[in-house]
């Protein structure tokens, strides 16, 4: 064991002392900075490929890099760079990086990120960031974000698609989450709340064919909105309360009259065991007519299906398909909705 100890020290020696003069090797290979060939002054060296059983470091890399743990690149990267824990580049990135943790460019990436928990570049990346929690772009980003929790950039022109929220300042494309987006400007954001500057916040009260009364905030930009609401329904015998949730789409006609889509869902609060349960999902067409500068007024027909418990009371008379059971109903109908809403 010694024995083979010494002679991988001395051929490590050998090829440092026979790399001392390069600024440029072809291919080198350490286990830990500074035990590689190209020794303490790996920082100095660009190389071509790297090969690094735990961590590396080097001044460029040119075609490809791999470490156990991590590639820690002091100035620019191009081509390919994988680690199991983390990519960090100093400079200016280009090409794919993948890493079991994190992806760290100081200035812009340009190319494919996919990193398990975090993504972070400067301002000019473009390309694709994937990462399992979040992507942070310093400045301006174009291209696509996504993230299992959050995406946060300065101007975006793409996509950020995120599982809870997604931030960012003049966003010129969409922005797709599961809970809220803020921005300065999004004309297209896509998630239950939208928190955007320029954009249109609003407070609609709404009554429908089932006999809900709905109480909803409503947010978004020019082209779409999310919608956030309770109320109750007065046909219900218990357990009148009730939630929905949905995304709407606006067609602009003129200053004063807009067509609306809603696709949205109901369901009833349960609050005992013994409460009947109700869901309704549907899709709304209602024109939309502006009286003032703060009011609009809409309404239109409905598309709807109905799931609901035998005792619940909310059966619609008309239908275009029904099923029911020893415990339950299923409805498919049309309906209507008819609502004012407050614009701030």
């Amino acid at each position: 064991m010694r024995i083979r100890t010494l002679l991988l020290t001395l051929l490590l020696t050998v090829l440092q002392i026979a790399a001392q003069d390069q600024p440029y090797r072809p291919f080198q290979i350490s286990f830990v900075y500074p035990l590689g060939t190209n020794g303490l002054s790996a920082k100095e060296y660009t190389n071509g490929v790297s090969i690094n059983l735990l961590a590396g470091v080097s001044k460029n890399e040119k075609y490809f890099s791999l470490a156990g743990l991590g590639n820690i690149v002091m100035n620019n990267a191009t081509g390919m760079q994988i680690s199991g824990i983390t990519n960090y580049i100093g400079g200016v990135g280009t090409g794919c990086a993948i890493a079991g943790i994190s992806n760290i460019t100081a200035s812009s990436y340009r190319g494919f990120q996919l990193s398990g928990i975090l993504g972070i570049s400067g301002s000019g990346s473009k390309g694709m960031m994937f990462s399992g929690i979040g992507n942070y772009t310093k400045g301006e980003f174009d291209g696509i974000q996504f993230a299992g929790i959050a995406n946060i950039a300065g101007d975006v022109s793409g996509l950020q698609f995120a599982g809870i929220m997604n931030k960012a300042q003049k966003v010129k494309g969409v922005q797709f989450a599961g809970i809220l987006n803020i921005a300065e400007e999004s004309e297209f954001p896509i998630g239950f709340v939208n928190i955007i500057k320029k954009g249109e916040f609003g407070l609609a009260l709404t009554y429908d064919l089932l006999g809900n009364t709905m109480l909803s905030f409503r947010s978004g930009g020019k082209y779409t909105y999310g919608i956030l609401g309770v109320g109750f329904n007065h046909n219900m015998k218990d357990n009148k309360g009730v939630v929905e949730c949905g995304y709407g789409i606006h067609i602009p006609a003129t200053k004063w009259f807009r067509i609306d889509n809603e696709f949205k869902g109901h369901t009833s609060v349960i609050t005992t065991e013994t409460d009947p349960s109700t869901y309704n999902l549907g899709y709304l067409l209602a024109p939309s007519f502006k009286l003032w500068n703060h009011f609009n007024l809409f309404g239109g027909a409905s598309i709807n299906y109905l799931y609901s418990d035998l005792n619940a009371s909310i059966t619609p008379k008309h239908t275009l398909w029904s099923k029911t059971n020893e415990k339950s109903e299923q409805h498919l109908y049309i309906g209507y909705e008819i609502g004012v809403q407050y614009i701030f």
